[in-house]
């Protein structure tokens, strides 16, 4: 027969082993939980210039005093409400928000990419060598936008670029055919539908794909 002595230690160990059990699964559900929220709101591209996320127009209100122009850059077909206007956008092209300006995106995969209101400028190069076969898409005091593009097997000669917001949209290999006229296994390669954040360079730019080079370019201006 237990004694009340017994009974009361047999009782504590119970009630320990019940609390810690639910205490570890609290405890996992708050670490799954966090590493789930973590994922699901990482950018696609985060530096000193600017934001970039996919599908996910965490901007739109243009509330953030961090943030101040928006551009929504279509992966295929969107459509946009505002205030002032709806628009209808097909791949390659995009739509500039300015700060307080808000949208919807009602539909369509698209890059939204985020301006840093206090970003640092790009330093301007001692000699600027204009690109050429570009397309001009918007441009204001801070940064402009482009469609690049190229021919298949076509080459634009020596020229500039300044910090850079890189959108591909076709597969195609570039090279540098001064140094790699046959290009390099696994190198230049544009992914369709990925981005990326380029820094200030001179070349000379072949396109060895088969179809054309299809980007579209945010560059930063400098002061």
């Amino acid at each position: 027969m237990l004694t009340n002595s017994s009974t009361f230690k047999l009782t504590l160990v119970l009630l320990i082993g019940i609390i810690s059990f639910y205490s570890c699964r609290t405890t996992d559900k708050t670490i799954i939980g966090t590493n789930t929220t973590t994922h699901k709101n990482k950018a696609e591209l985060d530096n000193r210039f600017l934001i970039v996320n996919k599908s996910k127009s965490v901007y739109a209100n243009g509330s953030d005093s961090s943030i101040s122009d928006r551009v929504i850059i279509a992966l295929n077909e969107v459509e946009i409400r505002s205030r002032k206007r709806n628009i209808r956008l097909i791949r390659g092209e995009c739509a500039v928000f300015q700060f307080a300006e808000s949208y919807a995106i009602i539909k369509g995969d698209y890059f939204e990419v985020s301006i840093k209101k206090n970003h640092p400028k790009p330093a301007k190069p001692k000699v600027w060598h204009e690109p050429t076969k570009n397309a001009s898409v918007f441009e204001n005091e801070d940064f402009r936008i482009f469609r690049e593009q190229l021919g298949a097997g076509e080459e634009r000669a020596f020229h500039s670029h300044l910090e850079r917001l890189v959108v591909r949209l076709n597969k195609v290999q570039l090279t540098d055919p001064r140094f790699y006229p046959n290009g390099q296994e696994g190198v230049g390669i544009q992914e369709p539908n990925t981005v990326k954040f380029a820094e200030p360079v001179e070349h000379v730019v072949k396109n060895l794909g088969k179809i054309p080079l299809f980007n579209i370019v945010l560059e930063f201006k400098p002061q």
